[in-house]
């Protein structure tokens, strides 16, 4: 994994190396190990490597084909590659050295574009084709890894990380307004229609390339996978017993993501996802895996009683993280990872993350982390309404209520009533039950409600957006859990997460290898059938079931969850830079972005006790801090709302 640059002078004049060290310094983080700069004509390609596979200078890029017709800067893995350069081999490809980065030359020399649909791995590249006078860029399938644009009329530039771009042409630090109002509102993903955080710079579509032509300045956009769950049926499902398909390809995945010429290492947050991954380590490829877990003396946000049955069953060798430890304020922390981010963080949790990829970074250069489970094999809440109005038309009455009653139990945050009314339930008991969890579920929210009416932006700001997006997959399914699966897949959850993930890593030189992630794993499970996803009321059944023998028994029976917790509500109340959080917050409302009065609401609610406010109050601190330290040149026809 590394960083990757670049530039297109649109006029044809001679591309500058010490333009394009710029951008390639602004991310040196994420590649310590070499840095490398191609500049040729008006095309400039720059490089940070961080090595991981072939250590030797054979693997320093930008890399140029053994005939010296392609060029490449590459930033990712793809973990399949010893197969296919056994295949390019036999096609009568040559190779020069180790890498998988000149797998990739090979392959795009041999079938174009085509190639991208055979790699397994995570992938942002350009690759310059001397002969056609080409600039071919993509991306992987699931935006694992950045990649972002500026296409103006002058230049065409490239990077993993905006603040490359910001680095060199300083005119382009305009902020963009529609990413503010979706990130205070939370009206939309962040990163849906290629917006951000920079007004003119955009997000490159996840599974798609570009091809941009030298003779004529133009750039087009192709997607190169796109979900269909009819087909995936064909290929995954048909004919197979669904058990034994996924652990297979769950092994697989796992032991190509430890391909390395360096120690791999595994986050481990004592969840079911992590768990089986180390478990998985242990168990099926005999390797005792280094853990790297958050931990905190705040027992709501501690998972140390899994971590350490994991740790014992697997034979790990752990490593703790307590992020309340802190070398640094919290608030000097926010500034960082909102600096990595290229823009404010949407959570508390991003600091405990955060915490834990520096220690990581004291000890190895690659783990495994557990992300895709829950988006594909339903483990958020969310997914039960839908499960169990699917459940209700087939299942016998008595066996229906059985399993709300105990979802229900577990999960004291779903609206019961509305539940019951959703399935058409009226039994004599059931009822009873369900509006005393109603009534309790009321007085809790009714002061948080009363709080929440307020207004959430200024008519000054109001007035200068206009975003509607579409916040809905465009890849559509007949059924509503699948639904759910590929909005939170290709939408919602997994692109902010894996950019999360690769922020916070990248900026301790930390790469992150995702097997729930691995393609197949992804067409397998969007064609799976729910009833092995819920059963009953049991979430993420098949993972249960199918590596079973990679999980202690307390952990297999777990359902519940934190993830990567934060005390962010205890910190407001109770840390020793309470107050300075509080001058951020409210300092906040000089923006004209949120009334000061809803500020100040938010504020005193969540300190009085009275309504759990801590995700607001974070966002609103968490945009002050970045609004504050990017020192913007301008902005476009609201300087004095931002300023």
């Amino acid at each position: 994994m590394c960083g990757i640059a670049g530039f297109i002078n649109k006029d044809g004049s001679a591309a500058s190396v010490q333009k394009l060290k710029g951008m390639t310094d602004a991310i040196a983080h994420r590649g310590p190990d070499a840095e490398g700069q191609l500049c040729e004509d008006n095309v400039a390609l720059g490089h940070r490597r961080l090595s991981i596979v072939d250590l030797s200078d054979a693997g320093r890029q930008p890399m140029e084909s053994r005939d010296g017709r392609y060029a490449i800067t590459f930033n990712g893995e793809i973990y399949n590659y010893q197969e296919l350069k056994a295949e390019l081999i036999s096609l009568g490809a040559a190779f020069t050295n180790d890498t998988d980065t000149e797998v990739v030359i090979e392959a795009y020399r041999y079938w174009g574009a085509a190639c991208l649909s055979r790699f397994n791995g995570m992938w942002a590249f350009a690759l310059l084709d001397r002969k056609k006078r080409e600039l071919f860029l993509s991306r992987d399938r699931f935006a694992v890894k950045p990649l972002y644009i500026l296409n103006r009329n002058d230049i065409f530039m490239f990077a993993s990380e905006a603040k490359a771009v910001i680095a060199v042409q300083p005119e382009e630090n305009i902020p963009d307004l529609v990413q503010i109002h979706r990130f205070v509102g939370s009206t939309a993903p962040e990163n849906i229609d290629g917006h951000s955080w920079y007004a003119n710079i955009r997000i490159f579509p996840a599974a798609s390339y570009g091809i941009y032509s030298l003779d004529t300045n133009s750039f087009e956009v192709n997607a190169y996978w796109r979900p269909d769950v009819p087909e995936f049926q064909k290929k995954w499902i048909d004919g197979r017993d669904p058990i034994k398909t996924f652990r297979e390809l769950f092994d697989d995945a796992v032991k190509i993501r430890l391909r390395a010429d360096v120690e791999v290492g595994t986050c481990l947050s004592g969840g079911l996802d992590s768990s089986a991954i180390v478990g998985c380590c242990s168990k099926r490829h005999g390797i005792a895996m280094r853990t790297f877990s958050s931990r905190y003396g705040d027992k709501s946000c501690d998972e140390g009683e899994f971590i350490d049955i994991v740790n014992r069953f697997s034979g790990s060798k752990a490593v703790p993280v307590y992020p309340d430890d802190r070398p640094i304020s919290f608030i000097e922390a926010f500034q960082k990872i909102n600096a990595n981010h290229d823009g404010p963080a949407s959570g508390a949790s991003l600091y405990s993350q955060y915490s834990v990829f520096r220690e990581v970074g004291r000890h190895v250069k690659v783990v495994l982390d557990g992300q895709g489970a829950d988006e594909l094999f339903c483990g958020y809440a969310g997914f039960l309404n839908p499960a169990l109005r699917k459940a209700a038309k087939t299942s016998s009455r008595v066996s229906m209520i059985r399993t709300l009653m105990e979802i229900l139990r577990e999960n004291d945050f779903i609206d019961a009533s509305q539940l019951s009314a959703d399935l058409g339930i009226q039994v004599f008991g059931l009822d009873n039950y369900l509006d005393l969890m109603e009534e309790v579920r009321k007085e809790a929210s009714a002061q948080a409600d009363q709080v929440m009416g307020r207004a959430p932006f200024t008519p000054a700001f109001s007035a200068l957006i206009n975003d509607k997006p579409d916040r809905s997959c465009p890849h559509k399914s007949g059924d509503e859990i699948t639904q759910m699966c590929l909005d939170q897949t290709l939408v919602y959850s997994i692109p902010q997460l894996c950019h999360n993930e690769d922020s916070n890593a990248m900026d301790f030189s930390v790469e992150v290898r995702m097997p729930f992630l691995d393609y197949r794993i992804v067409e397998f499970a969007l064609a799976l059938d729910s009833s092995y996803k819920i059963k009953g009321a049991w979430q993420k059944w098949i993972i249960r079931k199918a590596l079973k023998d990679y999980l202690p028994v307390k952990v297999r029976r777990r359902r519940n969850k934190m993830e990567y917790p934060a005390p962010f509500f205890r910190w407001l109340r109770e840390s020793d830079e309470k107050e300075a959080f509080k001058e951020i917050i409210l300092s906040f409302a000089k923006r004209n972005i949120v009334p000061a009065e809803t500020i100040e609401a938010y504020y005193n609610a969540h300190m009085r006790g009275e309504a759990n406010m801590e995700q607001a109050l974070f966002r609103y601190l968490s945009l002050e801090l970045w609004l504050r330290t990017c020192n913007f040149d301008k902005i476009p026809d609201c300087a004095e709302v931002l300023s």
